[in-house]
């Protein structure tokens, strides 16, 4: 049992993260809008339409990913005054998203400092969404530097959608063929019956040209509309429009489908956690990962919120558990194993190497045949812990001495890392470290494998982290971190770099 006692104190993996679940996990978006202008037919100052910046964002938001606003010139965008919720027309009245929008400390300083377009990687980004209001019609009509930007994205294969008086835009949008990009695409925009309602309200015509009049003579595409002010959005392939104020949600809803579809077009990485730590452990890279990749973080049995009995866990449950993840892509997965996550990565590899695309191992174990986590520990002389576990009555679960963690696995965490690892330490189950792998050179040793070295380590040793890829003999490379057991946590961008390296 000392020899337990020596191992598990040696897997215990990561803190967890701040982040709020589903936040930002799938990626980022773009969403452009127009900067402040004065309207040469009515002289009111003009920019954005609240809802149409709003409605899109929660949809988003509330899909997993996070956005960014860009502006032609970047600084504070304005809001046309009849799409304010609380102006004194009581036009936008009802409309709540907005108001909440509004009232948010944290989206007021968005919103004053919108990233000036010329400043924006398109990489970093899974879709664009130009938004309308009374503004692009003088910001972005004719204006080559948002005609570039949206044309070289849209060529990408990218959901590209535009609304509301936003699509202008395509009225004179060219691709790298010279010609039209709606030309034999449908797609809508603001309605010419629309405008004609909003110019009556006011007494006086609004906007220098109507959208909807201009598309029809433009030869071989296909301008379509549906109820006036009723929600209307259409997609033609990756180009994606939507009516008027009223259509930024539905457009939305139909980029976050689409952004569904396109996920074979990305790498997939599977993240699995190692011991005393849950999915949330990857809180700090996830996010940046997810940039151009889709990210599947795993919670095994047992771990963070999952209630089930520690003392009924296995090998083969943490193994099943991720199996099952990975059969949720229709590709190959690359997959990621932090401490004692090697074992399981290691043996889901073997059970399924036609889903694998490759491995990596992060400070984690590295078994060959036969091999468990209790007999490869034999080799460590590093761990600062030694009989620092505290067990269950049974023996089917244990702890670690508070005072142990921080020291053993986090030394160069800020304090409030340190803090938040004991708060959310939890019981570990015991009997997978000594359930063995079975493994053969025909599957697992098919599969290419990476190994990320942390040479601080006080919970699995550098030496034995090196012992075990020359033991192996299969690992294509190795890089160095000059961290402890956390390279995620402490180091997260030279982290995602090694990771977004590895080909």
């Amino acid at each position: 049992m000392n020899k337990l006692i020596v191992i598990l104190v040696l897997l215990l993996s990561s803190l967890p993260s701040f982040s709020q679940h589903n936040a930002g996990t799938k990626g980022k978006i773009l969403m452009i809008v127009s900067n402040p202008a004065v309207s040469k037919q009515t002289n009111w100052p003009i920019g954005v339409w609240y809802s149409e910046l709003t409605h899109p964002y929660w949809i988003f938001s509330e899909n997993g990913y996070a956005v960014d606003i860009a502006s032609l010139d970047g600084g504070e965008i304005k809001f046309d005054s009849f799409s304010d919720p609380e102006d004194e027309s009581g036009y936008a009245a009802f409309d709540y998203i907005s108001l909440g929008f509004k009232k948010d400390p944290n989206k007021v300083a968005i919103i004053k400092n919108s990233i000036k377009l010329s400043a924006v990687n398109p990489h970093d980004y899974k879709a664009i969404f130009v938004c309308g209001g009374q503004g692009p019609m003088y910001t972005m009509y004719r204006n080559k530097e948002i005609e570039k930007f949206f044309s070289d994205f849209y060529e990408t294969g990218k959901p590209s959608a535009a609304i509301c008086h936003g699509t202008c835009i395509l009225l004179t949008t060219k691709g790298s063929n010279g010609k039209l990009l709606v030309e034999g695409k449908k797609w809508t925009g603001f309605a010419s019956s629309e405008e004609q309602y909003a110019d009556n309200y006011v007494g006086m015509k609004i906007q220098p040209f109507r959208i909807e009049d201009e598309a029809k003579k433009i030869p071989n595409t296909t301008f379509v509309t549906g109820h006036p002010f009723e929600a209307f959005a259409v997609k033609d392939g990756n180009l994606i429009t939507g009516q008027q104020q009223n259509s930024g949600a539905a457009a939305a809803t139909l980029v976050i489908d689409e952004l569904e579809k396109q996920k074979q077009n990305y790498p997939t990485y599977v993240l699995v956690h190692g011991a005393w730590a849950d999915e949330s452990a990857w809180g700090f890279v996830r996010n940046s990962l997810a940039v151009n990749a889709n990210v599947e973080v795993i919670n095994l049995p047992a771990h963070g919120i999952d209630l089930t009995d520690a003392a009924k866990v296995s090998l083969s449950d943490y193994v099943e558990t991720v199996e099952n993840r990975i059969r949720n892509y229709k590709g190959k997965v690359i997959l990621v194993g932090h401490s004692m996550a090697g074992i399981i990565i290691s043996q889901v590899a073997e059970n399924m190497p036609d889903k694998i695309d490759k491995l990596i191992y992060v400070s984690a174990y590295l078994p060959k045949n036969g091999e468990d986590i209790l007999s490869l520990s034999k080799k460590d002389k590093q761990s600062l812990v030694g009989n620092a576990l505290q067990f269950n009555t049974g023996y089917t679960a244990a702890t670690i001495k508070k005072d142990v963690i921080a020291p053993a696995v986090c030394a160069d965490c800020p304090d409030y890392m340190k803090d938040i690892l004991v708060k959310y330490h939890k019981e570990e189950p015991v009997k997978p470290l000594g359930d063995k792998v079975t493994l053969t050179k025909v599957k697992f040793g098919s599969i290419p494998k990476y190994y990320i070295h942390t040479t601080n380590d006080k919970a699995v040793g550098y030496a034995l982290q090196q012992q075990m890829v020359k033991d192996n003999g299969g690992i294509k490379e190795t890089f160095m971190m000059n961290t402890s057991h956390l390279p995620f946590v402490v180091k997260p961008d030279e982290f995602v770099a090694i990771i977004k390296s590895i080909k």
